[in-house]
């Protein structure tokens, strides 16, 4: 019981860091509660029923093998978005960083050393930039990294709530029951 209180709080750090669906989670710690509830000891024998049911009827039909390789073949498009969007927030980042960067040396530098910093900050963004808006550049790459940075963050939430490879394992079902049925 201790081993699955610490898994329990292990996935609850996952749910914070948006790396497992809240949804998932919430389902999962309701019939937790109605497990570990002491006033209902049928609910566990209920679900140790149902375990136990589930996979005498699965055991000998599942590939396990076959499952992995279409688990792979399905995620391989959700990871490839995943690493554009990474890549496109650290870009974003990097940009704000040279927007400060040229800011700065906008506010301290001489004539010659400002317009090459702005001609750099040009070619990098991709973007017409003014000179005499030079303070706005670094509010707007603020917002092409948080937007960047949102987009990173949608497409792993899309991938680690999609991604059940853990939960592909022989027995998963016999240990549910047993674990319930010890209880």
């Amino acid at each position: 019981m201790n081993e699955l209180l610490k898994r329990c709080a292990a996935d609850i750090e996952a749910a914070a860091s948006c790396r497992i669906a809240l949804d998932q989670q919430v389902r999962a710690y309701d019939l937790l509660e109605a497990l570990l509830d002491p006033s209902g000891p049928q609910v566990a024998e209920d679900a140790a029923q149902a375990y136990l049911q589930a996979y005498s009827a699965n055991a000998p039909t599942v590939d396990v093998s076959a499952l992995k390789v279409e688990l792979e073949a399905r995620m391989e498009p959700l990871r490839a978005a995943m690493n554009d969007a990474r890549f496109e927030a650290a870009a974003a980042a990097s940009l704000h960083e040279f927007a400060k960067e040229v800011f700065d040396t906008w506010q301290h530098a001489g004539i010659f050393a400002r317009r090459r910093a702005l001609r750099e900050l040009r070619e990098r963004a991709g973007f017409r930039l003014e000179s005499h808006r030079i303070g706005n550049y670094v509010a707007k790459t603020f917002d092409l990294q948080n937007e960047a940075q949102a987009r990173f963050s949608r497409t792993q939430q899309a991938v680690f709530a999609a991604d059940v490879a853990y939960k592909i394992k022989p027995g998963t079902f016999a240990a549910i029951y047993d674990m319930l049925k010890s209880r």
